[in-house]
């Protein structure tokens, strides 16, 4: 038995025991959104792979992705059976609990009954314990159909962990979902309206979610995981220079103790979204999920819902782009992991899904493209969820605090909690240093590239 392995299931037990929040899940060439098939290795016979990846070569053999979500129960099963047809390549797929999925991969990975495909969804840096670098997936990072921002933040060593596509469907930065029903009914300019005068600032989503409030029966605003806190750059944790690291300053304690206010005030809820999907909720801060049928929202009418960027905190400020850490990548030991690559590479690409039956209407589907069509260099992404699953530590993630704690304790609380936090953060770094050893030993031992 291998020393990650060993590792692996040391880990287990702590992750075993952790539940957390469940977080959101987790065509044709010209769709709006499709990848481009130009750029990156022109000799590439798959745009995004080296150009020494023929597919023909693994004809006949067998994928197996672990997912959150079954894939039959939404809009990805028919691109899974595309992808078999189009290339001979087996798909199979183990659906794994959210909670457990690092756990179970890594039992599965001590038992010789590893699977090829791992989908990030806010674990880092306990997913780190059962995935490899991508080197043996022969993707080509530099085409121009990769994400770099992501390439970028899953790099440890000079070599990269995780993909995603540019448009993929099941990109989530989060977003403000609004529904046009409510603002027209109360008169009220929406958020994209103050968006396009340079004006969509917290103070102004207060002044929204106070209005609707107002109405008997409704909720100005929902809000979901850590968004709106990224919205205002702020987070619990942060990921910087190979590091984790805390991210509570003066800063963040303001924001937290702002939302608390709006919270004492009437004017948001922490919640999945209830109220929303009941048209009595005027604004919602979630992800791209929530623009999507499957999504959040299978309950409120399609046609009423709008989307815009998130606020950002005062007038002048810099537009944050926040969301959930995820990608694709491989599972430590994968058995196919070229063809894991093909998979992944078909898998994202936005161009095989039907984009007329994946988003609610043609006004959030053109705002999904234009959100991600250019993706952002640096993406905030909130850790607080990822750090209590990799630890086993932390009580209703930190940046909860706003939702049940008076405003005027949140300061306190916070300072009381930053051991717990630091504790939190070492634990973590040894995660990331443990796995940068391993990349040398791989590197040694000729697995994967040795990088000068």
């Amino acid at each position: 038995m291998s020393k990650k392995v060993i590792r692996l299931i040391t880990l287990v037990l702590a992750i075993a025991m952790v539940a957390t929040l469940a977080v959101g899940c987790g065509g044709n060439g010209d769709t709006p959104g499709g990848t481009s098939n130009s750029g990156g290795n022109s000799n590439a016979k798959v745009n995004g792979m080296l150009a020494e990846v023929d597919p023909e070569d693994y004809r006949g053999t067998t994928v197996v992705l672990a997912t959150r979500t079954d894939p039959y129960a939404n809009e990805d099963g028919p691109v899974c059976d595309k992808f078999e047809e189009k290339y001979g390549i087996n798909f199979e797929y183990v659906l794994i609990d959210g909670p457990s999925y690092v756990s179970t991969i890594a039992s599965r990975i001590s038992s010789g009954q590893q699977t090829d495909v791992y989908f990030e969804n806010g674990d880092f840096p306990g997913s780190l314990t059962v995935m490899q670098p991508l080197d043996n997936a022969k993707f080509d990072l530099s085409a121009p159909i990769w994400n770099q921002s992501l390439i970028k933040a899953s790099t440890l060593e000079g070599h990269a962990y995780l993909v995603d596509a540019i448009s993929n469907v099941w990109t989530e930065l989060d977003v403000c979902v609004y529904n046009q029903d409510v603002f027209d009914k109360l008169e009220l300019p929406t958020p994209a309206e103050y968006y396009e005068r340079g004006e969509w600032t917290f103070a102004n989503f207060r002044y929204l979610a106070s209005e609707i409030s107002k109405e008997k029966g409704y909720m100005g605003a929902s809000v979901l995981d850590e968004s709106l806190c990224g919205a205002a750059n702020a987070s619990v944790f942060l990921y910087e220079d190979g590091k984790m690291k805390l991210g509570v300053d003066k800063h963040f304690k303001e924001v937290l103790t702002y939302m608390g206010k709006m919270r004492e005030d009437g004017y948001i809820k922490l919640d999945r979204h209830e109220g929303f999907n009941q048209g009595k909720t005027g604004m919602a801060i979630t992800n791209c999920f929530g623009l999507k049928r499957t999504g959040y929202f299978t309950k409120v009418k399609s046609s009423c819902l709008r989307a815009t960027y998130l606020p950002v905190w005062e007038k002048g400020s810099p537009l944050v782009y926040t969301g959930i850490y995820r990608g694709w990548g491989l599972v430590d030991g994968s058995a196919n992991p070229v063809a894991a690559g093909i998979f992944i590479r078909y898998y994202l690409d936005g161009s095989n899904y039907d984009m007329d039956k994946t988003f609610h209407n043609e006004h959030v589907r053109d705002f999904f493209f234009e959100l991600t069509r250019q993706y952002p260099d640096n993406v905030l992404y909130y850790r607080g969820p990822d750090m209590e699953k990799t630890t086993g530590m932390g009580e209703s993630h930190f940046g909860y605090l706003f939702q049940y704690q008076p405003s005027n304790q949140i300061n306190s609380l916070l300072d009381e909690k930053i051991p717990v936090m630091n504790e939190m953060i070492d634990k973590a770094n040894d995660i990331i240093e443990q796995e940068r050893i391993q990349i040398k030993q791989y590197e040694n031992d000729g697995k994967i590239n040795k990088l000068s």
